[in-house]
């Protein structure tokens, strides 16, 4: 379960918003496995699906994070949403890895119900969306405990979609 944090409502810029104010009930399932190949090389294979569902809606109020104006009063609910992947690390050597990943995105527009500030009611629903994203990267490792992943999501085929590339950088530490 998802809980409602971050702010949503009441914003100076709709682009404030780093919320939905719903619960969101996600599942989730991932099947890997590892193989040594000739050479001494680890191969790991992963392939994994997610799916998110509202459970709850918001009460909303003035500029959200929903797409509302000042003045605006009633409720929103986000879309469902979900992924599914597949992706293989290879394992150079114990230091390197090379990483790709290959994902669907797909997404229901979020509901919105109420109020604008002239009295006018709103009921609509935002549009869908979907994407295909290759994600290759590059992973160091210095010891077993400490590692970097470094790479790219690049998006295609996708609809209502406006993000092209995503640079991806994280620290991986093991205790």
């Amino acid at each position: 379960m998802i809980f409602p944090t971050g702010d949503y409502k009441k914003l100076g810029d709709k682009q404030d918003g780093v919320g939905s104010g719903a619960y969101v009930f996600r599942f989730a399932l991932t099947e890997q496995s590892t193989y040594t190949l000739p050479g001494n090389h680890e191969l790991r294979l992963r392939v994994w699906n997610w799916f998110r569902r509202a459970v709850t809606s918001a009460k909303l109020t003035d500029v959200t994070s929903y797409g509302t104006a000042h003045g605006f009063r009633g409720r929103g609910q986000p879309g469902m949403s979900g992924q599914t992947g597949f992706s293989l690390e290879y394992g150079l050597s114990q230091k390197w890895v090379l990483a790709m990943d290959l994902a669907r995105d797909w997404s229901n527009g979020s509901t919105l119900r109420g109020h604008d500030s002239n009295g006018n009611y709103i009921h609509k629903t935002g549009s869908a969306g979907t994407d295909w994203q290759i994600a290759p990267a590059f992973e160091y490792n210095w010891n077993p405990r400490w590692g970097v992943i470094v790479g790219s999501a690049f998006y295609f085929a996708g609809h209502n979609k406006s993000i092209q590339v995503s640079p991806q950088f994280a620290v991986n530490a093991m205790f």
